[in-house]
């Protein structure tokens, strides 16, 4: 594709040798005197690069540089200024020019900058067209893959759009489940309520069977009103039960009921509830599996397995990793800047990984070493150890000294030990200490020092 340069100066002889220099094959040129007329070729036509004199008469090159940093012009600019004027030109790569020439300019010069700037603008138009390939080709309501099983999923669900059949979604952590739960319920053309979402895993069986079907005032001894629960929310909508293979057997009998008769009574209530609503439930474990060991009810089973959707994790679908690296990096990417690039030895460790936290893991490793990286280009060692290969798994994880006696290295083992495990406690639930402190079968006293002896931030998980 041949580049379009745009030279703005009022200097004819200028113009003319610049003109000169560059032309090629690859590159056309066209001048103008002004800003103003600058700013309407940008408008009517795609340019690679602008340069543009800084002193000219009506809108001169500072204004010109403003205009096109407001009006976000895709466009590299390159400033020319006489010998001396060094702090006019610190002010315009402070507006936004990319780089400077100062007059009379020199070819090689000029030639080095011109490469330069045309290499950035081509890995502008990468960027940009990775973009518009997420956007139309390779993702489903903020699904992104090219994932041949995933392709089936995305056929499934927009067939099933305009039912109410109930879904049951089964998949590892991590791999997008509510993300598919979404797409069900917005793919339905006449859906009117909302939808509803509970994780089923992150609250004591006390509160899960008030959340889900309200109460009445009085019921208990805080309810000190009248309150919907999820069911009633969701009316004309669809609810979505996260994690349903962690519910007791009583509220399975209790949740297989209101799925036979779409009825059911706020705790303390007599009131007999009707709603019209999908219900889409998802586990990360089997439950064909659990029915087995009889952990899970059949008959619940077979009500929620009307329509199965599993999804593949994270390491049975590579060719997505640079796809969601590409997603991620533009999410993660600061105000007025653009987008890291990742080099090919980091997409290489990416690529390699197994990723047991699917998507969430990946996502989280791509904002670390987004806002970590000084530089433009994320390297292996900005991402975790685990993922760089700093660190293995079969390695010891500190080095022993005998100059320390056992017991000091048994309390460094129990502490990386207790991180670890109140770690994926918090991300099972979702942030919620208490939760958190049921699974680890510690008070949520001792949760809560635990979490702040070793630093660990649990707000990340409530939004996963």
């Amino acid at each position: 594709m041949r580049r379009k340069v745009l030279l703005v100066d009022d200097d004819a002889y200028s113009t003319t040798q610049l003109r000169k220099l560059l032309e090629s094959e690859s590159l056309s040129v066209d001048a103008v005197t002004n800003g103003q007329d600058a700013l309407t070729a940008l408008a009517a036509a795609d340019y690679s690069v602008l340069i543009t004199d800084l002193r000219m008469p009506g809108m001169g090159g500072m204004d010109l540089i403003r205009e096109v940093a407001q009006r976000r012009v895709m466009v590299t600019t390159i400033v020319t200024t006489a010998f001396g004027s060094i702090d006019r030109v610190v002010e315009a790569m402070r507006l936004g020019a990319y780089d400077f020439l100062t007059k009379p300019i020199d070819p090689t010069n000029l030639q080095i900058v011109i490469d330069r700037a045309l290499k950035k603008r081509a890995l502008q138009d990468e960027v940009l067209q990775l973009r518009q390939q997420l956007k139309e080709n390779f993702s489903f309501h903020s699904i992104i893959s090219k994932n041949p099983k995933m392709y089936s999923i995305f056929e499934l669900v927009r067939h099933i759009g305009g039912t109410k059949s109930t879904v049951l979604i089964e998949g590892e952590t991590g791999t997008g489940k509510e993300l598919i739960a979404k797409a069900v319920h917005f793919s339905g053309e006449d859906r009117q309520g909302n939808l509803i979402a509970i994780n089923c895993a992150a609250l004591p069986e006390s509160l899960l069977e008030s959340e889900l079907f309200g109460h009445e005032r009085g019921a208990f001894t805080s309810a000190d009103a009248r309150r919907k629960g999820r069911f009633e929310l969701a009316d004309k909508g669809t609810i979505f039960l996260d994690e349903i293979g962690d519910i007791s057997q009583a509220m399975q009998a209790k949740l297989l009921r209101v799925l036979q008769e779409r009825k059911f009574e706020r705790v303390g209530g007599h009131e007999s509830i009707e709603v019209d609503i999908r219900v889409v439930a998802a586990s990360n474990k089997s439950l064909e599996t659990l029915v087995k060991e009889g952990k899970f009810r059949e008959d619940l089973y077979y009500r929620l397995n009307v329509i199965k959707i599993d999804v593949p994790p994270l390491r049975e679908r590579p060719e997505d990793i640079p796809l969601l690296v590409t997603h991620f990096l533009n999410k993660y990417t600061r105000t007025n800047e653009q987008p890291k690039k990742v080099s090919p030895e980091t997409m290489e460790r990416l690529l390699a990984y197994r990723w047991p936290g699917n998507i969430r893991e990946l996502e989280n490793a791509i904002e670390r070493a987004a806002v970590t990286t000084v530089g433009d280009t994320i390297l292996p060692e900005f991402l975790p150890p685990r993922v760089s290969g700093a660190t293995s798994e079969e390695k010891p994880r500190f080095e022993i000294d005998l100059k320390h006696p056992l017991p000091f290295y048994l309390q460094k083992a129990t502490e990386q030990i207790e991180r670890e495990y109140i770690t994926k406690a918090l991300e099972k639930s979702r942030g919620n200490v208490g939760r958190c402190a049921e699974l680890c079968g510690l008070s949520r006293r001792s949760v809560s020092g635990k979490i702040s002896q070793y630093e660990i931030d649990k707000y990340p998980f409530k939004s996963t």
